[in-house]
């Protein structure tokens, strides 16, 4: 039997079907020739050979002497034997998942209400839906309906009725194949969807099943980066298992693993967050399906040939244990990492214990922390995270503690504030990045509230209330003063904020018990009101507010509190450390999942909320705003909690932001401009170039940490009024002073915070 080969450049895969030799020693010339085209030596000679080697092969007559490289055919034959050992391996692993056990009475459900061409009544196949298409549904009763006949520990494995009804479903898709406007679905969903059952029912395919199931699948072309090439990657790997190309399988599973690397374009960032769509930070969203495919991959093909390289396991365990978990409280994502995908109902982090799991498969040095991540994003006791991490490449900080975790995420001229509208979903996302600085601490506080979220309140965040969100919610930021300083312990993040005419200083100062938020320089040439929402989630029992020593329980509804003293609700207390026009909704509040998600019911739903904010009014000029949050507090202890408060804001103007926390003797120090400022008496810090210091004190040495928020390369000169012994130390004014030179990095790690440690005299 002839087969037809490409003889051009660069071309290795039969154009008909595979050649059947007649012995063994065919196969292997026809191996080692396709061994030598892929290695890309002397190409044109190997394409001379290889076609006079088909040739000879074809009409039975020797091969030409031209076209043999002597192959040392024991050794092909057992390199072929082990690719096809492997082959069989991982194929074994993808199914052992897909052979569990499925309810008898669902595949019953099904067959019950199989129509006789194949469909089922209950699914809309002319659904036009670009996000949630109701059409793919039939694919995934295909697959329970193959899982309940092949599974050994199913009541239906073997039933003939039902091999039949399998085979009749997935004719119903193969003869129309439905196909979306939308191309994720054409060249990704679906051929994943169709892998199921193509993978359970081999053996049982006709050809023409076989035929037009690879069409489907060879729409999934390896090429686009991040998670997108990991898709079509991984379902070219498995079509190879189904056609049994051992090498088709191993390309694409080496793509795979390839993709696993550090980048500044999408995928995984230096500093373990994730981008997709560009420069959009994606952890908890497209981040989630690399972190649980490649993981899963990773342990499907340990042990054979395509196993994942040691460097790239570790990657892979960066990415998960000092990215995206950082972003997330227990089962509870931060929904800044989320991109769109923070409106769609029911996001969790249980993604973060699957990969977890994949992971202790995996040879990482890290079972410890996998375990307690495991533990913690399934909800089982494990020790907390303790810590604060900037996020240099995405604008975020996060930090962790035990009794909360709270996080400030924004935007600059480097990164998107989030992601496109596509597909219907994310349409009110205009501010999410807008000094978003959400509270997580039993992670029901935003539980499926966003469809009736005020999205122009979003927490943290400094608004223009125009009547409606106009334009597309995605943007690049206009300003390059943007970043965080971190010790890795302790935090503090600055934004410089400029959006249709709004400007603003905002900063966050991470602490232990609390954490403060500053706001200065907010100036507006507009008419449309200006606030800054402290926080917007789902009302949790009463809310009572104080001042001048005397606490009263406001009922449910809209309230104006002028110069409170603090507020508390659902064990967080709000401190204010300057007066304010302060305004408290906590009631109903009304909406529908279908204006933020086209996938979604036009059906009003209503949810009761907590909110509050600080109004700055119309065209406000250099307004200000300072205020704590104090997590996990009862309402007598805040009250003791602000009679003996530690925390001191020593500046807050647009040129500099400085906290001094007295208990833990720390300064977060947000300069602008170069500048200086006393700390305390007799402890005076100044630079020459705007960063961001954190300095923390104690008897025997001063730790400081220093940040270019512009993310470039810099060198900075930080004068302390102390004496100093330690690295860069020049000591002035006999010994009164000291001049620190500290380097900040460039290239991938431009941004990431420098700290140094200096024995004091």
């Amino acid at each position: 039997m002839f087969a037809t080969w490409c003889l051009g450049h660069d071309c290795r895969v039969p154009l008909m079907k595979p050649l059947s030799p007649r012995s063994c020693s065919t196969k292997l010339i026809l191996w080692r020739v396709k061994k030598m085209m892929d290695a890309r030596h002397n190409k044109r000679r190997f394409a001379w050979a290889a076609g006079l080697t088909l040739l000879a092969v074809a009409v039975g007559q020797p091969v030409p002497a031209e076209a043999e490289e002597a192959p040392n055919t024991v050794a092909a034959d057992a390199e072929l034997s082990e690719l096809r050992a492997d082959l069989d391996t991982v194929r074994q692993r993808i199914l052992r998942p897909l052979l569990a056990p499925v309810p008898a009475e669902a595949a019953r459900k099904l067959l019950e209400t199989l129509r006789p061409d194949g469909g089922w009544p209950g699914i809309d196949y002319q659904d036009r839906s670009r996000s949630g298409w109701k059409a793919v549904r039939h694919l995934s009763n295909v697959a329970t309906l193959a899982r309940a006949y092949r599974s050994p520990g199913s009541k239906l494995q073997g039933d003939e009725a039902l091999r039949s009804s399998v085979l009749r479903s997935l004719d119903y898709w193969l003869s129309h194949d439905f196909q979306n406007s939308n191309w994720w679905w054409n060249q990704i969903g679906v051929p994943r969807a169709l892998l199921p059952a193509l993978l359970l029912m081999k053996e049982d395919l006709s050809d023409e099943q076989r035929s037009r199931a690879v069409t489907i699948l060879r729409r999934a072309k390896i090429g686009m980066t991040g998670q997108n090439l990991v898709w079509v990657s991984r379902i070219t790997a498995v079509r190879g298992i189904l056609e049994n190309d051992p090498e088709l399988v191993t390309a694409a599973y080496r793509r795979i693993a390839d993709e696993v690397r550090l980048s500044t374009g999408e995928g995984i960032q230096p500093d373990f967050s994730f981008h997709q769509h560009g420069p959009c930070l994606y952890n908890h969203g497209y981040g989630a399906a690399f972190a649980v495919d490649c993981s899963e991959i990773a342990t499907q093909v340990a042990g054979t040939r395509s196993a994942f390289p040691a460097e790239k396991t570790a990657l892979l365990g960066n990415l998960i244990l000092d990215g995206s978990q950082w972003m997330a409280r227990g089962g509870t994502t931060d929904f800044g990492g989320e991109g769109r995908e923070i409106t769609r109902r029911g996001q969790t982090g249980h993604y973060l214990s699957v990969a977890a799991r994949n992971m202790l498969q995996l040879p990482t040095g890290r079972k410890g922390e996998f375990r307690d991540l495991q533990a913690r994003a399934s909800g089982q006791p494990a020790p907390p995270l303790i810590g604060n991490r900037h996020f240099w490449r995405s604008d975020l900080m996060t930090h962790q503690r035990p009794r909360y975790y709270t996080s400030a995420r924004m935007f600059s001229n480097r990164i998107a504030n989030t992601d496109m509208p596509c597909n219907g979903e994310g349409l009110k996302s205009h501010h999410i990045a807008d000094g978003c600085n959400l509270l997580l601490r039993t992670g029901r506080e935003y539980g499926d509230i966003f469809s009736v979220w005020d999205w122009r309140k979003i927490p943290g965040t400094t608004v223009q209330q125009r009547s409606e969100l106009g334009g597309s919610p995605r943007r690049m930021g206009r300003t390059s003063f943007v970043g965080g300083v971190s010790d890795g312990h302790y935090g503090l993040a600055a934004f410089e904020l400029e959006r249709d005419g709004l400007t603003a200083r905002k900063s966050w100062f991470f602490f232990d018990d609390e954490y403060a938020c500053l706001g200065a320089g907010i100036t507006c040439d507009s008419d449309s009101p200006v606030v800054t929402t402290l926080n917007q989630c789902n009302l949790a029992g009463s809310v009572l507010v104080a001042k001048d020593d005397q606490t009263r329980k406001p009922d449910s509804e809209a309230h104006v509190l002028n110069n409170p003293d603090w507020l508390w609700h659902d064990e967080v207390g709000y401190v204010f450390l300057t007066p304010g026009a302060v305004r408290l909704h906590n009631g109903q509040q009304r909406g529908s999942w279908w204006e933020i998600n086209h996938g979604y019911s036009r059906d009003t739903v209503a949810r009761d909320v907590f909110m509050l904010w600080i109004e700055h009014g119309r065209r406000p000029q250099n307004a200000a705003y300072a205020y704590l949050v104090v997590p996990g507090i009862t309402a007598d202890s805040l009250t003791m909690y602000v009679r003996r408060c530690p925390v001191k804001v020593l500046r807050n103007v647009p040129g500099l932001q400085a906290v001094w926390h007295e208990g833990l003797r720390i300064a977060g120090l947000a300069f602008y401009k170069p500048g200086k400022v006393e700390i305390r008496g007799g402890l005076m810090v100044a630079v020459d170039k705007p960063c961001l210091v954190l300095l923390r004190e104690s008897p025997e040495k001063l730790a400081i940490a220093v940040s270019n928020p512009r993310n470039e390369k810099a060198t900075v000169q930080v004068e302390v009024s102390r004496p100093l012994d330690g690295e860069g130390v020049e000591v002035l004014n006999g010994s009164v002073r000291s001049r620190i030179t500290l380097e900040l990095p460039g290239g991938m790690e431009a941004g990431k915070s420098v700290t140094r440690a200096y024995a004091t005299r």
